[in-house]
């Protein structure tokens, strides 16, 4: 008997260790993996439940079936992580000859800025005033300036684009892309922040899935084009990503398949009035983006999200600003 388990372990180890070494390549081997994972951790969960609870005291038994409640939950977790990478997606291309009777959406590019350095920002405005679309005289540019710098307002009129400013400056980010909304008209409003750098095709690769009357937002993954500190620091630009690109390119592409794609707060475009019907950008969280992107989908919205690098900004450069920055995902996610 310890014979025959040995061997099925021995085997169960190679085709683990094959599929692993292969499953870049074949993506049905990764599902080979996420199968053995789940069989061999039902097994294990029901080893654990049957055999492994303590018996010798109320405490120790009360302490046993809270460990292993955990272990199902994480379990649970891990099921629903494996149900999103089980099959491909990757949506459809739809480019701007979707619309055949060249009535084109107007588009409002939002920049939002604060303190950011005037040279960065004027790379933002440049690159977005480079965009092509179809009628040029239907994109607007504004830059939403929270700061209201009288340096940001000279290079507006330099470079002919609106200058946004308010009186008060509550709800932070979300309230001046808020504003900005009540100054502006356009069916489509994209957002950027002040250090993206736009492609001169992200309007071209995008707007045509606004050809579906119930799309609410679409969008594209951050790129960075400076090392953030794990390949800084480890010398490693060429042989990691960045960090987050997992999650960027990775996990977007596949929860678009069930329309769960999250706004991660630039490189995105919405339908205007998809977000008049949930009052604008959320306020009063910490993580905005993540919440606006599910209200919409709780108000039946479709999103989606296209995994082409369309725009690049700048990654944290030290761990302090990078601790603050996840710090700040985590406490607006909880």
């Amino acid at each position: 008997m310890s014979t025959l388990i040995l061997s099925i372990e021995g085997t169960l180890l190679l085709l683990t260790i094959v599929c692993f070494g292969l499953g870049r390549k074949y993506h049905f081997l990764k599902q080979v993996l996420i199968i053995i994972y789940i069989i061999t951790m039902m097994i294990y969960l029901g080893w654990r439940i049957g055999w492994t609870i303590p018996t010798n005291s109320i405490f120790s038994i009360i302490l046993g079936v809270i460990l292993i409640l955990a272990e199902i939950g994480g379990f649970c977790l891990s099921l629903v992580f494996y149900r999103i990478f089980y099959k491909k997606f990757h949506r459809p291309i739809q480019k701007l000859d979707v619309y055949k009777d060249g009535h084109y959406p107007s588009v409002d590019v939002l920049i939002a800025t604060y303190n950011e350095e005037v040279t960065i920002l004027k790379r933002s405005i440049v690159a977005a005033l480079s965009m092509k679309y179809p009628s040029q005289e239907l994109v607007n540019i504004y830059v939403c300036d929270d700061g209201s710098r009288g340096e940001v307002n000279q290079l507006c009129q330099e470079l002919g684009v609106h200058h946004v400013v308010r009186a008060t400056h509550e709800h932070a980010k979300a309230g001046n892309l808020n504003h900005a909304l009540t100054v502006s008209q356009g069916e489509l409003v994209v957002t950027m922040d002040a250090d993206m750098v736009p492609r001169t095709d992200f309007l071209e690769m995008t707007i045509g899935y606004f050809h579906n009357p119930k799309m609410g937002f679409i969008q594209t993954p951050q790129t960075f084009f400076n090392d953030d500190p794990y390949q800084f620091n480890l010398f490693a630009t060429n042989t990691i990503g960045n960090d987050q690109d997992f999650f960027m390119r990775g996990i977007e592409q596949q929860k678009d398949a069930f329309n769960a794609t999250m706004y991660v707060g630039s490189n995105a475009i919405f339908r205007r009035v998809a977000l008049d019907s949930i009052g604008g950008f959320a306020t009063g969280v910490i993580t905005e983006d993540m919440a606006t992107g599910m209200l919409l989908q709780a108000k039946k919205w479709e999103t989606g999200f296209v995994n082409e690098n369309l725009a690049s900004g700048l990654a944290p450069e030290t761990f302090g600003d990078l601790i603050k920055q996840r710090d700040r995902w985590a406490r607006g996610n909880r």
